[in-house]
């Protein structure tokens, strides 16, 4: 039987893996899907992060989530994003590597959230996400940017 903790990981874990399937595929473009994905990014590394209670690494994930973003701006700027209309509907692909680092990233972390691993691993992935958030926040800014040439 398993116990209320592995639960926890495998309903986590089934819900990681079917964002990051639907994430891995070409997407109706919607603007209000373009703000609400990085504000739930944005929580969940949050919620992460608040419970190691290290206000250092608290300090240090707005900087890295900023880093992040001009990282991804200046990637993605080069039409690393692809765009097409299907039945008169316009879809975006994001390239893989942008959700594949983001869905490892948490799911490491979920795992060892769940393993209690040392906190100094704990804190180096949540700055990781950091960064990754701020990565997918600017493809967002990126797509939503472009997503007005097909208009």
């Amino acid at each position: 039987m398993i116990n209320y903790e592995g639960q926890s990981l495998l309903i986590y874990l089934v819900i990681v893996v079917y964002i990051g399937i639907r994430r891995l595929m070409p997407r109706k473009f919607r603007k209000t899907r373009m703000y609400i994905w990085p504000i739930a990014y944005v929580i969940l590394l949050l919620l992460f992060s608040f419970q190691l209670r290290d206000y250092f690494i608290l300090l240090l994930l707005p900087p890295l989530g900023v880093a992040g973003y001009f990282v991804g701006y200046k990637l993605l700027e080069s039409n690393k994003i692809e765009f097409f209309f299907k039945n008169g509907t316009l879809y975006y692909k994001w390239p893989y590597s942008i959700t594949l680092t983001w869905i490892i990233l948490y799911i490491f972390r979920t795992f060892l959230d769940f393993f209690a691993l040392n906190c100094v691993t704990i804190s180096i992935i949540d700055l990781l996400l950091a960064f990754s958030t701020g990565i997918l926040i600017s493809a967002s800014t990126v797509t939503l940017r472009k997503a007005k040439n097909f208009r």
